[in-house]
């Protein structure tokens, strides 16, 4: 049986990095800070929605940010 594998690993051919979960691979970046810039943005991303929903359970008449 073939292993499911979960991880970032590198690729030599092509070069590059490869996201994957359960031997699916979810995402391809040609270098790391390719991949880091990603994370961070998507982390950002995150953060925004959840101040956006604090604000609207807890700012007056909803005004948000």
């Amino acid at each position: 049986m073939a292993e499911c594998r979960t991880g970032i690993f590198y690729t030599k051919d092509p070069k590059g990095v490869v996201v994957m979960r359960d031997g699916a691979r979810l995402f391809r970046y040609e270098t790391i800070d390719e991949l880091i810039e990603a994370h961070l943005a998507g982390s950002e991303a995150i953060e925004r929605e959840r101040e956006k929903i604090i604000a609207a359970q807890y700012l007056p008449n909803n005004s948000g940010i």
